[in-house]
């Protein structure tokens, strides 16, 4: 799953690769993650938790990888 996001504190637009069923290291920011756990901006490295509604605020398109 791809996450493009607009950073809540910092603005910047940044994408987060997170792996589906399994670990993996996001290409963009780096952070080692499944689907459900938090990520970081790299920018400012504000905390996302894609269970918040913050998440849902700052999230701009979800692309499933298939």
């Amino acid at each position: 799953m791809i996450y493009k996001m607009n950073c809540t504190d910092c603005g910047s637009r940044f994408e987060h690769l997170a792996g589906i069923g399994f670990a993996c290291t996001c290409r963009d920011c780096g952070e080692s993650s499944d689907e459900g756990a938090p990520f970081f901006c790299p920018v400012c490295n504000k905390r996302f938790d894609p269970a918040s509604e913050e998440f849902d605020a700052a999230l701009v398109e979800a692309i499933a990888m298939i």
